[in-house]
């Protein structure tokens, strides 16, 4: 569309109306506009992409500076128009702004594009990110880690030979014996992981050093083996991520997205149950990074510390103020005295405040901006802890991605720390 009041912004030599009227812009444009008020520009391609993944023939991955994005996989969701919507104030995308919607294969940034003028947008812009990844001089930024968050693409080439060749394992990841969504259908070659062959009642901690070493020999896990985590609810794979990393697996990887991003990219799935091959030696003693999970005397350390060392919430609101414990077998209400809210989700089996819509990781920027508004600082030490270590595990391990050091996660969480009346603790909301 673009509308006229745009020409003396966009050089007519510099843009190209497309076939339905929007307008294709050049990097000169791109870079002109970058920063200003009434300009957002927009990375419509898939969350890993935006992270870091160099994919559709792109020369260099991370998305540009200064975009946000709004991937076209979410209109994919089953979402309603209010939600959609919500998103996009969030992410400062207006109808009163110059949108430029940039992607790699011309679909994405079409598709983003149609659901913008069905909601009244008219001056939208595409453009091609190739020709900005071509050129070195112009900034793209990408997650320090962000290759501990897979695209279904880089799972199939692992399984096809095509990346390293290294030794490497898929573990479906979720609770119980029979892993019903296992058996429903799974990535091929991959194995079920039980959340209760790493942790243990009452406080749900992870095993004792020994017990996890018999772990990972039992599922043939090394310290030199690449392991890809994934589940149809992504919270049980970062629980095992983190605690691999904390046994000394080097290379620990969560496919982005959990099984639906596998199911959405169109791969294979197989429904025949693969066994377990267990290995001799894990390769070093367990913990090779035991900072990387504290337990109870670390925590009060932390809360006693006054440089600014924080005890993250990952809890719902309700559970930090006391209105609730968040689950049904947990009876204190509170948090421990001292511990920041660092926000999770409405309730103890959700985390929005820390996903996409279709369950990807949120955009980094957004969470720090997040944290930064409840006082916690990312360069201090943080210890992330909820009610029994699931959703602080998977915000761990988003903060890994970012490249944040000085993390771990508070294994008991508010389980461990309720059971004992000698622990101080607050309610309300915080003075």
């Amino acid at each position: 569309m673009g509308a006229c009041s745009n020409d003396k912004v966009v050089s007519g030599k510099e843009k190209k109306a497309t076939s339905d009227g929007i307008q294709t812009i050049k990097t000169a444009d791109v870079q002109e506009n970058i920063g200003k008020d009434d300009w957002v520009i927009v990375d419509t391609r898939s969350n890993d992409e935006f992270n870091g993944w160099a994919l559709d023939g792109v020369k260099r991955g991370g998305h540009i500076k200064g975009a946000v994005d709004f991937s076209a996989d979410w209109l994919k969701v089953d979402a309603d128009k209010k939600e959609l919507t919500s998103v996009l104030k969030t992410k400062g995308i207006s109808a009163d702004k110059n949108v430029v919607l940039y992607d790699a294969n011309g679909k994405d940034a079409q598709m983003v594009a149609d659901f913008l003028k069905e909601n009244g947008y008219k001056m939208i812009y595409q453009y091609d990110v190739k020709e900005w990844a071509a050129n070195q001089e112009f900034a793209l930024e990408s997650y320090p880690n962000y290759q501990m968050l897979v695209p279904p693409t880089w799972v199939n080439d692992e399984i096809n030979n095509k990346n390293s060749g290294s030794p490497y394992k898929i573990f479906e990841v979720s609770w119980g014996d029979e892993a019903k969504d296992y058996k429903a259908g799974h990535i091929p070659g991959a194995v079920h992981m039980n959340t209760d062959e790493i942790e243990e009642g009452p406080v749900w901690n992870r095993l004792k050093d020994k017990e996890l070493e018999k772990f990972a020999l039992k599922n043939g896990i090394s310290t030199d083996t690449t392991i890809v985590l994934y589940g149809s609810d992504p919270m049980p794979a970062y629980r095992a991520a983190v605690i691999l990393k904390y046994m000394g697996v080097k290379d620990v990887r969560v496919l982005n997205g959990g099984y639906t991003a596998w199911k959405n990219a169109g791969y294979q799935k197989e429904k025949k149950v693969n066994k377990k091959k267990s290995i001799a030696a894990f390769g070093a003693e367990v913990p090779v990074n035991p900072d990387y999970i504290i337990d109870l005397p670390e925590a009060k350390k932390i809360l006693a510390d006054k440089t600014g060392s924080t005890l993250v919430d990952i809890r719902s609101w309700d559970e930090y103020i006391g209105k609730t414990s968040g689950y049904d077998y947990i009876k204190p209400k509170g948090r421990p005295a001292g511990s920041v809210w660092g926000h999770a989700g409405s309730d103890s089996s959700n985390l929005e405040d820390f996903r996409n819509i279709d369950y990807t990781m949120r955009n980094g920027s957004e969470i720090l901006a997040m944290w930064e508004k409840d006082g916690i600082n990312p360069d201090k030490t943080l210890s992330f802890y909820c009610g029994t270590g699931w959703r602080a595990a998977e915000v761990l391990f988003y903060a890994d991605v970012l490249g944040l050091k000085n993390i771990s996660l508070y294994d008991g969480g508010w389980n461990e720390w309720s059971m004992d009346s000698s622990n101080p603790i607050e309610t309300g909301k915080p003075k």
